[in-house]
């Protein structure tokens, strides 16, 4: 049975070149050498941790890993969690995945990075952060770990950055009269949305001055806090609004503050109604997915720093060399690696459509086959860490638009 799994792990890999490639300019011998590589691979089974399976963000990274690198890589097999909302949610998938034979685990949240950490090294299997930001302190512990190969994502500069550039955005271009800061899980310990929020309150406070207390200590409220800054006014509010406990809440937040601007450090899809019935114009730290494109269609929305699927690609490749036997050489210095990925822009209608369709794409994206290929030591002998290190952090959309140009 496992012979005849290979030879169709194979022909698969064989079919997708075309399609997987992209700019694929392989010869018929370079077609047939790849093959027979995937043939000689064993599946590799990768858990794959998430938040909420239904978040278009997750939508989207899912719809890459399997419908363009499992069609690329065909010896791997992915297993996903469906909504992680708690430590003992993580160790739960954690325990069930590495009972089925996960070799890796790619995940895209942390409640307890060392705990999760100890436990794939107990298991003997693979954990990096895929995409997040994880504190100095968190890293720290955990970074000469060899069962931990590291984080990708933007880091602590990068999710500051991106609070605190949507936020000037909107108070020097948008000049609204009310605002609204959604800071999603800052006071549950989400440290991307802590550091956003901190970013844009420190805006609001070079503004305008005191705002009674500290930026961090405002963005890890707990409840809503309403502030009135001469003629303008800003609430904080706290909490996802997936959440039963919270959404209502917010809704009725919306309605009675009648605000202009929503800056929001998370997806608000559950709350799009509200956002339209209210006439309150959104700016988020979200993704390249089609349901904000539908809203800046229609007016919805006017400001998204975004994630795009293929940017965990490089994750991918970070992994698939750690469960292929390769782990050590692609350590930092023998530690666990930081790389840095951040976010793309769109300000208007028009730019998040001509960025969409790299973004999203299937044959034509961001990090295709070949990218991927060049940074993987068993489809690439000469693949090393500065390879995929220089790949994972040419993340911007000139540098993604100037690979796929046509040579």
């Amino acid at each position: 049975m496992k012979k005849f799994i290979l030879i169709l792990a194979a022909v698969a890999v064989a079919l997708c070149m075309g399609g997987c490639g992209g700019s694929a300019s392989k010869t018929g011998n370079q077609e047939e050498e790849t093959a027979r590589a995937g043939a000689e691979k064993d599946l590799y089974k990768i858990g794959v941790a998430v938040y909420d399976v239904t978040d278009d963000e997750v939508g989207a990274f899912r719809d890459y890993l399997t419908g363009y690198i499992k069609e690329c890589f065909p010896e791997v097999d992915f297993r996903y969690s469906y909504a992680i909302r708690s430590l003992e949610d993580e160790m739960k998938f954690l325990k069930d995945v590495c009972a089925e034979g996960a070799d890796g685990i790619m995940s895209f949240i942390t409640y307890d990075l060392e705990k999760e950490v100890a436990y794939c090294e107990s298991q003997g299997v693979y954990y990096m952060l895929a995409s997040g930001t994880a504190s100095k302190e968190q890293y720290e512990a955990v970074a000469d770990n060899p069962y931990f190969l590291g984080v990708v994502g933007p880091g602590s500069e990068i999710e500051y950055e991106a609070g605190f550039q949507m936020a000037e955005y909107f108070l020097d271009e948008m000049k609204g009269d009310s605002y609204i800061l959604f800071t999603g899980g800052a006071s549950i310990g989400n440290e991307m949305h802590r550091l956003r929020s901190v970013g844009a309150l420190d805006v609001f406070a070079e503004r305008f001055g005191d705002l009674g207390q500290s930026t961090e200590e405002l963005a890890v409220t707990e409840e809503p806090v309403r502030l009135t800054m001469g003629n303008v006014r800003l609430t904080v509010f706290p909490g996802y609004t997936t959440r039963e406990d919270v959404e209502p809440k917010a809704r009725e937040e919306l309605e009675s503050g009648k605000y202009d601007y929503a800056l929001s450090m998370f997806s608000m899809y559950s709350m799009v109604d509200a956002f339209r019935k209210e006439g309150t114009r959104q700016g988020v730290i979200d993704c390249y997915s089609m349901t904000n494109k539908d809203l800046f269609a229609d007016g919805t929305l006017c400001y998204v720093a975004g994630k795009y699927s293929s940017t965990i690609g490089p994750s991918f490749a970070g992994m698939y060399n750690a469960v292929s036997g390769h782990a050590e050489e692609f350590r930092e210095d023998g530690r666990a690696f930081l790389m840095t990925q951040g976010y793309w822009i769109s300000k208007s209608e028009q730019e998040y459509n001509e960025q969409f369709a790299l973004a999203t794409g299937i044959y034509v994206n961001a990090y295709n086959y070949e990218d991927l290929g060049s940074v993987m030591k068993v489809y690439d002998e000469g693949a090393d860490f500065e390879k995929l290190k220089g790949l994972a952090e040419a993340w911007t959309y000139e540098e993604a638009e100037a690979r796929r140009e046509e040579p």
